[in-house]
């Protein structure tokens, strides 16, 4: 009599905690690996492919569903990162990149019953650039059971040239990650998710993706919650007008040897060259034009994707509730002015940073496009606080403004226009203030662009030797504080010995300053300085 029953029991139990690391998904089989992380065990599947390989006719194309496949498909490697220059950041062999690219990777947490919250990461490279690799989640996966995704999206040239036509659309890139999201929406639950627990993630580019996703039909159904880190749509590495990315392609397929009569034998042309050749070419789209803007970016694009530009999107509601996290880090452009040192032709000391008045007024047209008396009274406002004979650090100054209008103030724009437009939207804003000894770089780098990821995903867990007890600490805060608020809309935690985490809305602007064991509340995050820029700046 009791015989069903406790078989009943002992599946249910074996069903929940049991560990396969195949999986079939809706079109095809898929086999992974195993891998004990923290004490938990993950089920992690790297290269899952989610559309055709963007090659031959489909080069410039928006992305195409990978067809069903027979048999079952190893996904024990990751695939190429999607071709880019290798001259940048990132760095990336020429043989480790490829068109071929469009694939995505996941680390599933074993263990419980109940259908898990997943975070999908989007990773920055301001559109040009990529390498997902570098981002490894397999400690905030295990740290706090979080199923994660990691997608490859096309970049540069081939992710965003506009010739406002359908064999080049623009916005191949995003269209990407859109499918992929959509992919990731409808074969969660084989990974032990549910569709409607999906958070977007990102970060520099990545970020100002996420803020383009809340606001296209596109991808809009299928995430509930959004973290944007260090990203927005509306900023100088985020969005060209139709016009300009027009202009660009032109010029862009002209210098390559395809000035052709007509766009469909330009865009063939093109697609007659090698890949690596074509994400290598960089065109100015403006004369002398600052660090951050690129050659081919997101704009308004002829499958409608993006349908409006960001200034316009920002102004209208969303069509339902997305729950926003989002901040930035101190010093976001210190790593750039570091990196860029020859490009700046201003002789920066990497070790001391020490540059003169002279220097200071030679690097602005580096940071921001303006006129002569634009630069005058931006340099003259930054540095008014001090007083004649005070000393001051002119490259600290610099770091400030390249932050101010590059970063800071167009994600604070973008809390402002969600707690202004969507008044019951949910908001919370942070600045990454911690200051860590790992890895050792000039005081002068301060917190750079990026440094919070090492945190988010959990690095000084994983590397007990050059991360302190405090780096743990505080990378443990932050998984909790980003997952707490995927899985729940709110970051703050139960049994959190410090001070709650305040929304943020258009009258307060309360925001979170992770700087220590205990961080601390803020209030208008460089408000007086954005807007002065935004009055300066205006069109």
């Amino acid at each position: 009599m009791f015989a069903p029953c406790f078989l009943l029991i002992v599946f249910l139990v074996t069903n929940c905690t049991s560990v396969n690391t195949k999986i079939k998904t809706k079109i095809g089989k898929i086999e992974g690996f195993t891998q004990i992380v923290l004490g938990k065990k993950l089920i992690t599947h790297l290269g899952i492919p989610f559309a055709e390989p963007p090659v031959g006719n489909l080069r410039f194309r928006k992305p195409v569903p990978k067809r069903p496949w027979r048999g079952t498909r190893k996904t024990l490697k990751f695939a190429k990162s999607c071709s880019q220059p290798t001259f940048f950041t990132t760095n990336i062999p020429a043989a480790n990149q490829g068109e071929d690219c469009l694939y995505l990777n996941a680390w599933i947490p074993q263990g419980g019953c109940k259908r898990k919250h997943t975070m999908v990461w989007i990773v920055g490279g301001g559109f040009l650039t990529m390498n997902v690799i570098g981002s490894d989640p397999k400690a905030i996966a295990a740290f706090t059971d979080t199923i994660v995704f990691t997608i490859n999206y096309r970049v540069g040239p081939l992710g965003f040239l506009y010739f406002d036509h359908n064999d080049a659309p623009g916005n191949m890139g995003l269209l990407d990650q859109s499918l992929a999201i959509k992919w990731i929406y409808d074969n969660v639950r084989r990974f032990g998710g549910s569709k409607h627990k999906i958070t977007l993630f990102g970060q520099s580019a990545g970020g100002a993706s996420v803020n383009y996703h809340m606001h296209s039909e596109f991808t809009r159904p299928y995430f509930q919650k959004a973290i944007i880190q260090s990203g927005a749509a509306d900023t100088k590495f985020g969005y060209h007008s139709p016009s300009v990315a027009l202009k660009t392609a032109n010029d862009f397929a002209e210098q390559l040897g395809c000035n052709k009569a007509s766009v469909e034998d330009k865009i063939e042309c093109l697609r007659s060259l090698p890949a690596s050749i074509v994400s290598a070419i960089q065109i100015s789209p403006i004369p002398n034009p600052p660090l951050f803007i690129r050659s081919h970016l997101p704009t308004i694009d002829k499958c409608g994707f993006i349908s409006k530009s960001p200034i316009e999107l920002g102004k209208q509601p969303l069509p339902k509730h997305i729950p926003v996290l989002l901040g930035v880090v101190k010093d976001e452009v210190s790593f750039f002015m570091a990196f860029y040192v020859n490009l700046l032709k201003v002789p920066i000391d990497i070790n001391d940073g020490v540059i003169t008045r002279d220097e200071y007024f030679r690097i602005l047209p580096l940071l921001v496009a303006a006129n002569n008396a634009t630069y005058a009274k931006i340099a003259g406002y930054y540095l008014r606080p001090f007083l004649p004979d005070e000393p001051r650090s002119y490259l600290d100054v610099s770091i400030n403004i390249g932050s101010d209008i590059n970063f800071k103030c167009p994600v604070i724009e973008v809390a402002q226009a969600l707690s202004t437009v969507n008044p019951d939207n949910t908001v919370y804003m942070y600045s990454f203030e911690y200051s860590s000894l790992y890895p050792p770089l000039p005081e002068w780098f301060g917190i750079r662009h990026a440094a919070e990821n090492a945190f988010v995903f959990g690095a000084p867990l994983i590397d007990r030797v050059n991360y302190s007890d405090t780096d743990r600490y505080i990378s443990k805060r932050m998984m909790k504080y980003w997952t707490t608020f995927a899985k729940t809309g709110n970051p703050n935690f139960c049994k959190d010995k410090c001070n709650d985490w305040n929304r943020y809305d258009s009258r307060d602007k309360k925001y979170l300053i992770i700087d220590s064991d205990c961080p601390q509340d803020g209030q208008g995050l460089r408000e007086t300085q954005c807007a002065f820029l935004k009055k300066v700046l205006a069109p």
